[in-house]
């Protein structure tokens, strides 16, 4: 068989994406958010109008995002271990696809918790997803995945670290910018795990009580790195420490294309 293309592991992220923004669990609201975790906060205003980094220490609130990903993780645990049981209702009816998107959606659920620690607006409009949320929220998952070039892309969708750059990126379409290769490499890497954890959950319900175990075990073991990553790449950037992807000088390319690339060496021998 052969392997899905760019183009479509791409696609199959947007799709995971749309089908996942649908889900009540997915959406935090942002406000709402801030006043539980900071309610005890004499600075509550302030952290609701200008958010939590504008007060806090980022090593203060990457430390509070362990709390916040520990417990993401715990709860998703335990959804996929009913999800991975085969007589579950709920796999019955979206012939394995349900766990799938439960597991993506608290991804993308916790995502926006950490996000939100660190400054960063509300993804939802309303209800809905915009093509630049779209955008940010296959940064975050990239960055979740390790996937290369991630880290580039949460600076520069970062309203936070946007503005520490001088950049408004996150403020463009996308797609009409130079960064469209990037978001599209990466989502394509998110892509590729979508349709690897589909394997997972398909093998994990082969038996009963031992399949939920495996489910949930596998979901624990991951979604806690997932989370850290994502934190980590979001402190950094609040600390200036920017990763960006080495752009290919245009005539290189161009003689790539032609097969001219020779090596010149400037070593005296």
């Amino acid at each position: 068989m052969a392997e899905p293309t760019q183009d479509k592991l791409y696609s199959t992220t947007l799709q995971t994406i749309g089908a996942v923004a649908k889900l009540p669990v997915v959406h935090v609201d942002r406000e709402a958010f801030l006043r539980k975790h900071f309610a005890d906060s004499p600075h509550l205003e302030v952290v609701l109008a200008e958010g939590p980094q504008a007060v806090y220490t980022i090593e203060s609130l990457r430390k509070k995002c362990d709390a916040l990903i520990k417990n993401s993780a715990a709860k998703t645990s335990m959804v996929s271990f009913a999800s991975g049981l085969p007589g579950n209702p709920v796999v019955m009816v979206a012939a394995g696809g349900a766990d799938l998107v439960q597991y993506f959606g608290f991804a993308i659920n916790l995502a926006q918790q950490i996000a939100y620690m660190f400054g960063e607006e509300d993804l939802f409009d309303g209800n809905e997803l915009s093509e630049a949320a779209q955008i940010r929220v296959i940064a975050y998952l990239g960055a979740m995945f390790g996937a290369a070039g991630a880290s580039a892309l949460v600076a520069n969708t970062s309203k936070v670290a946007g503005a520490n750059i001088g950049k408004k990126v996150a403020a463009q379409a996308l797609t009409k910018t130079t960064w469209y290769p990037l978001v599209k490499k990466v989502g394509a890497v998110v892509g590729q795990k979508i349709t690897k954890k589909t394997v997972e959950k398909t093998i994990t319900k082969a038996v009963p009580v031992v399949g939920g175990v495996m489910s949930g075990g596998l979901t624990y073991a991951t979604f806690r790195p997932m989370g850290r990553r994502l934190a980590d790449t979001l402190a950094r950037n609040l600390n200036g420490e920017y990763e960006f992807e080495l752009e290919i000088n245009p005539d290189f390319a161009a003689r790539s294309k032609t097969h001219e690339v020779e090596v010149v060496s400037t070593v005296e021998r």
